[in-house]
Formats: structure tokens, sequence, C-alpha cells
């Protein structure tokens, strides 16, 4: 089944376009990666996915229902490349998931929990259950993605959408962000739509690829996808020791 069809999809600003006539489609229960360089358009297409900003014109479809209703039938998580919020609110991280529990537990992911449970049940998924009395505030950017991950799941979404999640996370801290988001992936079948700069990233996690420079440039699994030219019409030449890197997975 189709998780994501998007169709001719565009936006604009001050009669420029941002991304201009995007069609692609997402299988259920795989993984999607988006690429290309800063002010390609990346941000905005998932945005305008997610029906966060207008496009016109276009179509998106979630599990086969518009956009515009689709929030009644299909779960959907996000999480932003950047959270802005103020560091000195009191606000735990258990606070802070508490927040986001759908009413009575109305999907299947809480039945026969309480929140309190199914809170730290979720951050022990993510691996950060010692976390949950913390305030928000107070976490590092690898443990604030941790959380933030859990606030994405903690409805039990069907579709997930990372932008760039493990921008300024360490090496280690970015191993287990991907791994977690890849077990999830396998284990409940969770569709993933992922942004990222980094091809290593793309090539280890993502089922397909997105070349996006505004327009879609190509889009196919990235081992037959990526090729020197695809890398050099999607970044420029400044994209050479990427190619390197690439060329190990060949």
């Amino acid at each position: 089944m189709k998780a994501l069809i998007v169709e001719n999809l565009c936006v604009k600003a001050d009669s420029r376009h941002l991304i201009e006539n995007i069609t692609f489609t997402v299988e259920e229960g795989s993984t999607i990666a988006i690429i290309g360089p800063n002010g390609a358009g990346k941000t905005t297409l998932i945005k305008a996915v997610l029906g966060l900003i207008p496009y016109s014109p276009g179509s998106v479809l979630f599990f086969g229902h518009p956009v515009k209703h689709a929030n009644s039938h299909v779960r959907v998580g996000y999480v932003p490349q950047k959270l802005e919020f103020d560091r000195t609110f009191p606000l735990t991280v258990s606070e802070l998931l508490g927040f986001t529990v759908p009413p009575l537990f109305s999907f299947p992911f809480f039945k026969r929990k309480g929140e309190k449970r199914h809170i730290i049940d979720l951050l022990e998924i993510v691996g950060a259950h010692e976390l949950a009395d913390r305030a928000v505030g107070s976490l590092s950017g690898g443990e604030l993605q941790r959380v933030m991950i859990a606030k994405a799941i903690v409805n039990d979404p069907k579709i997930l959408f990372l932008d760039e999640p493990a921008s300024g996370v360490d090496i280690e801290g970015q191993e287990r962000f991907y791994d977690l988001v890849k077990r999830l992936n396998k284990e409940k079948g969770l569709t993933v739509v992922l942004i990222s700069h980094d091809l290593n990233v793309v090539y280890r996690f993502a089922d397909n690829v997105l070349c996006l420079n505004r327009r879609l440039v190509c889009t196919g699994r990235p081992a037959e996808t990526l090729t020197d030219e695809v890398i050099k019409t999607v970044y420029g030449e400044m994209m050479g020791a990427y190619i390197h890197s690439c060329h190990e997975h060949d």
C-alpha cells in the first residue's frame, strides 16, 4: 500500500517557486530519504506535505486520504529540524510527553496501560528512561532528540517525518538515534520520511532516496540512483568528498 502519494506539489513565496512540480510515492513500511543542498526546499516539502504551509497546485494523500482529512484517519509523527522553546520553563520530560498522550488512550499502543507507565515505556524504547524527571531545558542535543522521538511516536504513528534529526548531535548520539529509527521501522512497520545531509546515513537506512533541488532531480534506490553525475547535479562540484564515501557502498 502507498503510505504517501504526492503529485505536482508546488510552493511559492512572492511569486517565486520554493519547490515546483514535486511528484513521488512512499510505500508503507519503507524508509525514504530526501537529500539536496541548503535552499533546495527539503523542509518546505515536508511542511507542505504535512499541511503546515499552503501549496498550490498539488495533492497529498496519506494512505489514500487527502492531507486535509488525514488527521482523523492516519496518525503522523514529526520531528522538526529545530525546536525553539524557553529552556527556563519548568517542564519535565514526563510532563512534556503527558501533554501529548491522546485522551482515554484510544490507540492500540496505549491499551491496558496507564499514562505514567506508558510514558516510562516510551522513554525506555528510545533509551531515555533516566530522563523522565529531568527538566527539558537541561537536556543535551542528543538527549533532546531522543525525547522528541518519544514525543513523535507517542500516538503510535503510521508514518514518521524526520527533518535532519541528528543535526548538532555527536557521532555516538547519531548512531544511537538512527539505530532506534531503524528498529522502529523494522519492528513496528513504521514508514519513515527522512531529510539528511549525510549520504552514508542514506545508504545505510533508506530504501529509496529523493534528490531535490527545488525540482525533483531523481528518485530511486540509493545504490542505483546516487551516481557521480547525480550527486554533482544535486550538490555541485563541492560534493567530491561525498562521492568517494558513496563508492564504498557499491
